[in-house]
């Protein structure tokens, strides 16, 4: 494992991006919901999708998406990471594109959806109306950087459209520190 930014975790082989008191939260629920089928929209370094696949059960699917045009590419680990009985679809694309959302769909319905890649408002919103849909009834879909945007991270624009997805479904909020530049993280039950 890593040395990891303090606050930052779970530990893993590669840099996360999450509060460790954020993520292990929802790993726990992960753990308890038993979810067969995951996808991943942003993987990053990789993080998140080593403890999907470290805490999936026999039989789960695990599909990953990420455009890897930020100089980071983790692939050629995550063969390691997949554990016995689980099966990992790792997938280099934009998430947007009509092709990229094709081969993502062959794999649904997912029961667990996690989206983590573009984060302006559009992005997000894109990622939401695309993949929401291809989590079954009874899954649920995960948005990480549900906190306001900052000065220090504007970009991070989730928290509108986390707004107006808590009008209309069942959610669940797993927010470590509310006055944290970015972080907190989203949960809609279907």
């Amino acid at each position: 494992m890593i040395e990891q930014m303090p606050g930052y975790g779970p530990p893993t082989p590669v840099l996360i991006y999450q509060w460790e008191r954020e993520f292990s939260t929802l790993l726990e629920l992960y753990r308890r919901l038993e979810p067969e089928r995951v996808l991943e929209i942003g993987t990053y370094h990789g993080g998140t999708l080593f403890h999907w696949l470290r805490n999936s059960q026999w039989g789960t699917t695990v599909v990953s998406l990420d455009s890897y045009t930020v100089g980071v590419d983790n692939r050629h680990l995550y063969d390691e990471w997949v554990p016995d009985g689980v099966e990992l679809h790792a997938y280099a694309g934009n998430s947007h594109h009509a092709g990229t959302v094709d081969l993502i769909a062959q794999h649904r319905p997912f029961d667990w959806v996690f989206i983590d890649a573009g984060h302006y408002y559009q992005e997000v919103l894109r990622d939401w109306e695309l993949y929401g849909p291809m989590c079954g009834a009874g899954g649920v879909v995960v948005f990480h950087d549900i906190l306001p945007p900052t000065k220090q991270h504007p970009e991070i624009q989730v928290a509108p459209l986390w707004e107006e997805i808590k009008r209309e479904y069942a959610t669940l909020e797993i927010i470590a520190d509310r006055s944290a530049e970015w972080g907190g993280i989203g949960v809609v039950l279907k």
